[in-house]
């Protein structure tokens, strides 16, 4: 028993004593451990060059990295001393060691502060403030487009203030994005700080377009107005007008198709059209054989004949219930049973086939069958609704479009 507890303490010992000298070469080994230690990039603000109403030119250099690779650099702005990255920032990636890049987005007559800036693994450092003020740039507002066709609009603007600025050409500038400028489409209107009005030609049909007056300086910086939205008209070829409502994810023209050129103004010929023979004051609209309505310029740019899924996803969103499509009234339907909640305002135009106008309505389809046969659908006068390929393209029945 006591040799047994002589062998055990005597273990034990070389284990203690094994685990101290263990510990004591980790402790002596993580000391001799040197970790590298980074420091802030240092870096110069440049001068502003290029400086115009709403504009400048900035930059920086690095003059040390601090030991460490640069991760970004730039140049950041603000109406307040010591802008950081957190406010308006030009990042570089180009990776020199002097950059420059375009402040925008400025004001005219305004003081701005700008520092360039670099970061690395020892943080983020600025340069120096450089101050700069904005040129004087006109004030303006923007008049709401009026006299708005499917090809052009009027609009002007009012130079609210020039601040002694000479004016040389004022006018409005349009894009289908936001806040167009003079690099756009434009009108030119001449000097003079008086209110103007100008003519917008050249538009597409059925189109979203933003406009904003204009004034340039004798000193070449130009002032903006206020960014206005307008749409022209949807209209054909032939000039007629048309209107257009949502139902559900789709757009319709809310009225039967009744133009006789295709979009590049060939004449469809007229054997491929006709108005149903009591259709007296055209009212229901033109019925077209399969052959002309199957033409790709038959719509007018951005519009469509509807396929045969888009009638199915109508026909879903009124749960198959025509009364929802029927105009109200019995001005062209024999029952007003008709609530048109959807706008799409559908007309009983039969079709020239022997069947009286007001009885129901119906449509071509862009898409045929196995055997070549295009789909049409139809809407009855007691709200039912059907479809199918049921006649081949030498057949006439009215078309309804949809936009692309």
């Amino acid at each position: 028993m006591k040799n047994n507890i002589l062998n055990f303490l005597k273990d034990y010992s070389y284990t203690v004593i094994i685990g101290i000298v263990m510990f004591m070469f980790a402790f002596v080994s993580c000391n001799d451990i040197t970790y590298p230690s980074f420091e802030a990039a240092t870096v110069k603000t440049e001068k502003v060059t290029d400086i115009t109403g709403s504009s400048a030119i900035g930059g920086g250099e690095i003059i040390s990295d601090g030991g460490d690779a640069i991760s970004t650099r730039g140049i950041c702005w603000d109406s307040i001393e010591n802008p950081t990255i957190g406010d308006a920032v030009f990042l570089d990636t180009l990776g020199l060691e002097k950059f420059t890049g375009l402040i925008t987005g400025l004001k005219g007559g305004t003081k701005y502060y700008v520092r360039a800036f670099a970061t690395n693994n020892g943080g983020i450092s600025y340069g120096d403030n450089e101050v700069f003020t904005t040129n004087v740039v006109p004030y303006l507002t923007t008049n709401v487009p009026t006299d708005i066709t499917g090809i052009s609009a009027t609009c002007g603007g009012v130079i609210t203030e020039s601040f002694g600025a000479q004016i040389v050409e004022r006018g409005v500038c349009w894009a289908t994005t936001e806040n167009p400028s003079i690099d756009d489409s434009k009108t030119q209107e001449g000097p003079g700080d008086d209110p103007f009005t100008s003519l917008i030609t050249g538009l597409l049909p059925s189109t979203t377009y933003h406009v904003r007056a204009y004034a340039t300086t004798s000193e070449g910086d130009t002032g903006y107005g206020n960014d206005v939205l307008f749409e022209t008209q949807i209209t054909d070829y032939d000039g007629n007008v048309y209107t257009k409502v949502k139902i559900g994810d789709q757009v319709w023209m809310v009225q039967n198709y009744i133009c006789t050129h295709y979009n590049d103004g060939t004449p469809i010929d007229t054997v491929d059209y006709t108005w149903h023979p009591d259709d007296v004051n055209h009212e229901y609209g033109l019925n077209y054989k399969g052959s002309a309505m199957l033409d790709p310029k038959f719509a007018p740019k951005g519009w469509h004949v509807p396929t045969n899924e888009e009638w199915l996803a109508l026909i879903d969103f009124v749960d198959s219930d025509g009364t929802k499509l029927k105009e109200k009234g019995t001005d062209h339907w024999d029952t007003d049973n008709g609530t048109n909640e959807t706008g799409f305002t559908a007309l009983g135009s039969a079709f020239i086939y022997g069947a009286p106008l007001k009885s129901f309505g119906t449509w071509w389809t862009s898409t045929k069958d196995s055997n070549g046969i295009p789909f049409r659908y139809y809407v009855l006068d007691d709200g039912s609704i059907g479809g199918g390929p049921w006649n081949d393209e030498t057949f006439l029945f009215t078309v309804r479009l949809i936009k692309d």
